[in-house]
């Protein structure tokens, strides 16, 4: 394990690998910026300032899909800049974005923060740019995946401690079938972000846990791999590197004298490509 950009980001979220330019990007939620990390010459970089962004999937032509406060969405690259899709959407005025997944068909599912008046939702936006709500009062919506087959999509409830699976429905995107298949211990703290590997292992970061957890398909604990920072936030694989993104930069020592960092770990597993979006505006 070994820190590769030491960027003291506030709220360090979202990794999503490019594989066309190679580049893995993550966001500072708290502070509104975007960076880039190019793992051949080791190099990090801030690409984007001042936009508060929850999480973000990409496209099937490249660009960014940013899902934003106030229930902003938009597209970001490099070359066209930040080009606002849709200024609102309807009950998540208040809020904002907060982690994305596309799905195998081009969706993408976006959570949202609860707020003092209303709970947190998980929305699905479709391939023609429509959007609706697909569960209500969720305790606070955060990592997703999907398994290796296609068959179950999963959800951290970050508040209740709990990760839930659901029958999915590749045609129509539909799911089904709650469940709660993992309640973490109190004393790991809170899950974050998640991801599924090639095995249908399920690794979730810890917020205030200290590392990561990982489980097999049927909700078994098999390791926790602890990392120096009090909060780790989400995760991706990139081969057989896990990179993880951490929060509490501004609170260094206390939160870990590297909090905030983006971290990379060596593993014998490796993860399939995220899924791109199909979104037409």
């Amino acid at each position: 394990m070994q820190v590769v950009a030491d960027f003291p980001c506030r709220c360090g979220e979202g990794p999503l690998w490019h594989p066309e330019s190679s580049l893995l990007y993550w966001i500072d939620v708290d502070t509104g910026d975007m960076f880039s990390y190019d793992p051949k010459v080791r190099s990090a970089a801030r690409v984007l300032q001042g936009e508060v962004i929850g999480g973000m999937s990409l496209q099937a032509d490249g660009q960014l899909l940013l899902f934003m406060q106030r229930g902003q969405i938009a597209l970001w690259g490099p070359e066209k800049g930040l080009q606002v899709q849709r200024d609102h959407t309807p009950g998540a005025e208040n809020t904002r974005f907060n982690d994305v997944i596309a799905d195998p068909q081009g969706r993408v599912f976006a959570g949202t923060m609860p707020e003092s008046d209303q709970p947190g939702k998980l929305y699905r936006l479709d391939r023609d740019g429509s959007i609706r709500v697909v569960l209500e009062k969720v305790g606070q919506p955060n990592g997703m995946a999907f398994s290796p087959d296609r068959k179950t999509f999963y959800l951290t409830d970050t508040r209740n401690r709990r990760i839930e699976s659901f029958r999915y429905h590749l045609d129509s995107g539909e799911i089904e079938e709650r469940k709660t298949l993992i309640e973490t211990p109190e004393e790991h703290g809170q899950p974050d972000g998640m991801t599924v590997d090639d095995q249908g292992n399920l690794w979730l970061a810890l917020w205030g846990g200290s590392g990561i957890l990982r489980y097999d398909p049927r909700g078994k604990q098999l390791e926790k791999i602890t990392l120096p920072v009090h909060n780790v936030t989400s995760l991706t694989f990139v081969g057989q590197s896990a990179y993880a993104t951490s929060a509490g930069g501004a609170h260094r020592p206390e939160a870990g004298e590297q909090a905030g960092s983006l971290f990379q770990l060596e593993t014998d597993l490796s993860a399939p490509l995220e899924f791109r979006s199909h979104i037409q505006f």
